[in-house]
């Protein structure tokens, strides 16, 4: 059996991934996809602040949002799935999964960035090709529209460029 770990944060990226997935599942019938979200760990005066059990239960159905859409895709795929919300650090979770599940491939829905916005939120796929010891296909996600490609990063800089004009007042 192929096990494919295919990550999921509910954004049109991690869902081209999702289709490609299913796609190849379909291809190799012996296939079951692990659609993964992974939501990062609350601080912890947060965490003293919601208590233990909103907290985590705040997680779960945050992931449980991000999977929705991904379920809807698979539903009417028939391709056998199972669905994991984890907390941590998404490399972290990766590697635990790649090693406790014999996951043997990842298939990894990949966002067009500015190289702007890539420096300032930084790179998943970067991240999971780091510790990934499966081969791992990347599925581009259409191109970015120019409002999203340059009006958003502009709208950055002139934000912190008038922060940092106000400071010095």
């Amino acid at each position: 059996m192929t096990k494919t770990l295919v990550p999921v944060d509910g954004s049109k990226a991690s869902l081209e991934g999702v289709r490609h997935a299913i796609e190849r599942a379909r291809a190799q019938p012996d296939t079951l996809l692990y659609l993964v979200n992974v939501q990062p760990a609350l601080g912890r005066y947060v965490g003293r602040f919601l208590g233990a059990r909103a907290a985590h239960g705040a997680m779960v159905e945050r992931g449980r949002r991000a999977l929705d859409e991904a379920e809807r895709i698979e539903s009417a795929s028939g391709v056998a799935v199972r669905s994991i919300v984890l907390r941590g650090r998404i490399e972290d979770a990766v590697r635990r999964l790649i090693d406790e599940e014999g996951v043997n491939e990842i298939v990894l829905g990949a966002a067009t960035k500015s190289p702007v916005l890539r420096i300032l939120t930084g790179s998943v796929t970067n991240r999971i090709l780091a510790v990934a010891s499966v081969p791992v296909s990347v599925v581009a996600a259409p191109p970015l529209s120019a409002l999203q490609r340059y009006g958003i990063p502009g709208g950055v800089g002139l934000a912190l460029a008038a922060l940092i004009m106000a400071a010095e007042q």
